[in-house]
């Protein structure tokens, strides 16, 4: 019996050996001095003269911190007590820094006047100091957004005009434009063409410029996909154009999309619209995002995807899947470079996928209607370099719903978030494809993101992608198929680690939440993560007893 229990212990001990990896070398942690916690649903950081601002709700008050990067201690504090209790504050839409300003912006609706307005206040970094209210739009009418039923009490819904605001910055964080539709004048979409007010600001709020764009399409003739502002002011806009009167993706019995994009450019101050078509052949647009590089050019890059099909009884819309990348840029004279695309390999996709995935991949091989794809795969962000070269980083998310009627008739709903793979594909200056990887990650919760996704950073020569993993996917094989990370349940903050010349790849782990300074790193989120520079991050954990700390972790060059 003793011999039985030693050989248990023994099998035990080393199995948990086996289990604990090297933490990796390339990274140093340090941990911080505890403060007061702040948990709410604004969670934002800043960096400012040297030091970390922490801006933060609890509960209904607002929490204003400043840190020392340096010795992660909290240095001042100021709460503003019953800050979202305030009526004018209900319907708070957007938070966003602007030069030396967090600025928080509510619309708001006079419905005596008929006037749509846009209010905000503004924090300063420099004194934590919260300004009065300030009206920064007034519009007669009606400002057209989302329609919603949202929840007035607690039992109660009721219906709400969401989203009436768009809001972008320049690269160089210079200026600020404010883009919102007026009410349509026609409710039918083949009759109605876009108004759309444009106001652009400079960094402190002072207006540059203002102006009402009519569409030169109708709503059912056009998709707006994306806009942006270039650091002189000048507005641009990626729209979709279809080729007929339909909303057809592709025709029958035709191998190309039944659309085209085009780029509209508005110069400061003027209310013409310069066009650029970009034709696209027989690619068909997934998702696609406008920025402007570094060197000043117009990019646009994003997805492609088989074209959407229909099946069953209802013809059912079954939308297609992600099949690879493309991007074209627009420079300071206008021109348009050639559409450049890139289909996912085989071999790429096959990699660390399930028996299913392969077989459906493999059956797609040299099929005339569909190509193999990253199915679920949806674009996180663009990562653009100085040189002009940007990478296109995204991963698989999807949310599986399912719902269950008991033998007595009532319903309920769960609902499953995974976040899988990811994409990072790097693309040069001239549009040509430097390196392409699908990262294995299968990261499982039942409460939205917290845990789950990753963050990106860029350090001397390489790219880092930080996210909380099971320690067992450290060495997988490109045959095996990632072990499940569960949201809630801990885990080994992980790190992929890519040149950014030559696209290498390595994997390592820099510690384990649940062994973590000597107690467990608890309510660690993603969305906690601040990028301090370009070697450095800040992550927010919490002790377990009201109390929250800073964690600095460093990639050394």
């Amino acid at each position: 019996m003793k011999t039985r229990i030693l050989l248990l212990i023994l099998f035990v001990s080393v199995n948990v050996l086996a289990q604990a990896p090297k933490l990796s070398e390339n990274f140093t942690v340090e941990v911080g001095e505890q403060y007061g916690e702040t948990d709410g649903d604004i969670r934002n950081f800043y960096d400012y003269d040297g030091y970390v601002i922490g801006i933060n709700r609890h509960k209904d008050h607002l929490v204003v911190q400043k840190f020392d990067p340096n010795t992660l201690k909290e240095i001042e504090r100021k709460e503003y007590k019953k800050f979202f209790k305030e009526k004018r504050r209900e319907d708070f839409e957007k938070i966003l820094r602007l030069g030396d300003e967090v600025l928080f912006f509510y619309p708001q609706w006079d419905r005596k006047a008929k006037v749509e307005s846009l209010e905000y206040e503004s924090i300063s970094l420099k004194t934590l100091e919260v300004s009065d209210f300030k009206e920064i739009i007034r519009q007669e009418g009606k400002v057209a957004g989302d329609f919603a039923f949202v929840r007035s009490g607690f039992f109660t819904t009721k219906a709400k005009t969401l989203n009436k605001y768009e809001y972008r910055t320049s690269y160089d964080n210079d200026k600020l434009l404010i883009e919102y539709r007026l009410k349509p004048k026609f409710r039918d979409d083949s009759k109605s063409f876009d108004r759309i007010s444009i106001n652009v600001f400079d960094k402190d709020l002072k207006p540059i410029w203002d102006e009402v764009i009519e569409m030169p399409y109708t709503e059912k003739k056009m998709d707006n996909e994306d806009f942006v502002i270039d650091k002189e002011g000048n507005f641009f806009m990626l729209v979709k154009v279809y080729e007929d009167d339909t909303t057809n993706e592709k025709k029958r019995k035709k191998k190309d999309a039944n659309y085209h994009l085009e780029i509209f450019k508005v110069k400061k101050g003027t209310t013409s619209i310069i066009n650029n078509k970009i034709e696209i052949g027989d690619k068909f647009v997934d998702e696609v995002l406008l920025y402007e590089d570094a060197l000043g050019n117009i990019v646009l890059s994003g997805t492609s995807k088989n074209p959407d099909s229909r099946s069953g009884i209802f013809l059912n819309k079954k939308r297609g899947q992600a099949t690879g990348i493309f991007t074209a840029k627009l420079n300071n004279e206008g021109a348009i470079s050639e559409f450049m695309s890139y289909d996912f390999p085989l071999e790429m996709l096959t990699k660390y996928a399930t028996k299913k995935e392969k077989k459906r991949n493999e059956k797609k091989k040299g099929d005339d209607e569909e190509s193999p794809a990253f199915e679920g795969l949806k674009i996180n962000s663009i990562a653009a370099n100085n040189d002009g070269s940007f990478l296109i980083l995204g991963e698989q998310r999807y949310v599986v719903v399912k719902t269950r009627t008991s033998s007595s008739g009532r319903t309920s709903t769960s609902y499953t978030y995974y976040y899988r793979d990811i994409l990072a594909a790097k693309i040069n200056a001239d549009g040509t494809l430097a390196w392409m990887h699908k990262l294995p990650k299968r990261q499982v919760g039942k409460r939205g993101k917290r845990t789950m996704s990753y963050t990106h950073m860029f350090a001397g020569e390489n790219h880092y992608l930080l996210y909380l993993d099971n320690v067992k996917n450290l060495n997988l094989t490109e045959d095996q198929v990632p072990y499940k990370h569960t949201d809630g349940k801990g885990g080994y903050f992980t790190a992929y680690i890519i040149n950014d010349k030559t696209g290498q790849v390595i994997k390592e782990a820099i510690f384990n939440t649940r062994e973590f300074n000597g107690t467990e790193l608890e309510h660690f989120e993603t969305d906690k993560i601040f990028p301090l520079s370009d070697s450095e991050i800040l992550i927010e954990g919490f002790e377990g007893r009201s109390k929250d700390f800073l964690v600095k972790v460093t990639a050394k060059k």
